[in-house]
């Protein structure tokens, strides 16, 4: 019975302690590979900080052509040049000389010899303002310049005192040697001598009154200056090459001192103003590089100009990114500016060794 039977006999603490000191083995089909802590990627680290980046930095993206590879230092600097082009899109082109040309005077707009659209050349004459009180005061104070004038140049009083004074000395010399000689009295020696001083006197009396005259010829020539002004205030002109954008007075309208009566911009070079992220480029890296703008035209048409940015880093756009505006030379086309105040350009910076 006992040899049949197969007894249950409980196993020792030694035998149960080194079966749990023994390494599990895996099952058959299942994997190996020991369990690792996932690790974010760099993309998507990059998307983690782009979220957080605002959202107005999307107005200006940006893109770098890479077409030489190098090496970077521990810093993350590389050790060569990396691009070759940054490209920025959305650019916005806008007026570098923009202003609202103010009337100088007040009074009622006579006339305007321009319209909108119209291209002037600097000192061109676009308007005039009343100035018909304003011209009798300029006539006024030329006629009292020019006498003033007159007076500070005559030199006739001058010259006969001083003949006066000459004839006076020689009598007076005469008299006193007569009166050593005992031919003439102490008394004729006195008023000889007294007619001498007189004449010296009246003398100096003319070249005082001749220095006065210098004076008031002066100020006769400020006030004439003054009326001159106040009627070329009255003439409306451009002090640059310019296109009339808008008009805001009409002639017979009245116009305060100051007020705008148009609205004129230089068209011949505009600016183009696009965003950097701080990471791609530092602004010394970008100032003074060429640029090649390119807008789209009608029928999938696209034109091209070129440029050098003058302006870095004034401007700051978010946490992220800064500013630059390159100075672009435009063009005409038939009596028309090609490059028009818009954005959606695209500015490609050339960042080679010779984009300076």
């Amino acid at each position: 019975m006992l040899a049949t039977v197969g007894l249950i006999v409980p196993a020792t603490q030694a035998q149960t302690s080194n079966r749990m000191l023994q390494p599990i083995q895996p099952r058959a089909g299942f994997n190996t590979v020991p369990f690792r802590a996932a690790q974010p990627t760099r993309s998507t680290s990059e998307t983690i900080r782009r979220a957080s980046v605002p959202a107005i930095s999307a107005a200006y993206p940006s893109t770098i052509s890479t077409q030489q590879l190098g090496n970077a230092t521990s810093t993350g600097t590389p050790t060569s040049n990396l691009q070759d082009n940054l490209e920025l899109k959305n650019c916005t082109i806008s007026f570098i000389d923009d202003i609202m040309l103010p009337a100088k005077e007040s009074g009622v707009i006579l006339s305007l010899s321009v319209k909108e659209g119209d291209t002037i050349k600097a000192g061109t004459v676009v308007g005039k303002i009343d100035d018909d009180l304003f011209q009798q005061v300029l006539q006024q104070a030329k006629l009292r310049y020019e006498l003033a004038a007159d007076a500070a140049e005559d030199s006739l009083a001058i010259e006969a005192a001083e003949k006066k004074y000459k004839v006076a000395a020689i009598e007076a010399r005469k008299t006193s040697g007569l009166a050593d000689k005992g031919s003439k009295s102490e008394s004729d020696r006195l008023m000889a001598n007294y007619t001498m001083e007189i004449a010296a006197l009246e003398r100096d009396k003319a070249i005082r009154e001749q220095q006065k005259a210098g004076l008031e010829k002066k100020l006769e020539e400020s006030r004439f200056l003054e009326a001159k002004k106040h009627v070329e205030g009255h003439i409306l002109q451009s002090e640059f090459d310019a296109s009339v954008i808008k008009i805001m007075k009409k002639p017979q309208e009245y116009v305060q001192k100051g007020e705008a009566v148009m609205r004129i911009a230089r068209m011949d070079r505009l600016w183009v103003q696009g965003a950097i992220e701080i990471t791609d480029l530092n602004p010394e890296e970008v100032r003074g590089k060429r640029v090649t703008v390119t807008v789209q035209r009608a029928r999938d048409e696209t034109a091209t100009f070129d440029g050098v940015i003058t302006n870095v880093g004034l401007e700051r756009q978010g946490l992220t990114r800064y500013m630059v505006k390159a100075e672009v030379q435009n063009r005409p086309i038939d009596g028309h500016w090609e490059l028009q105040p818009l954005s959606g350009a695209i500015m490609q910076i050339h960042l080679d060794k010779t984009g300076k």
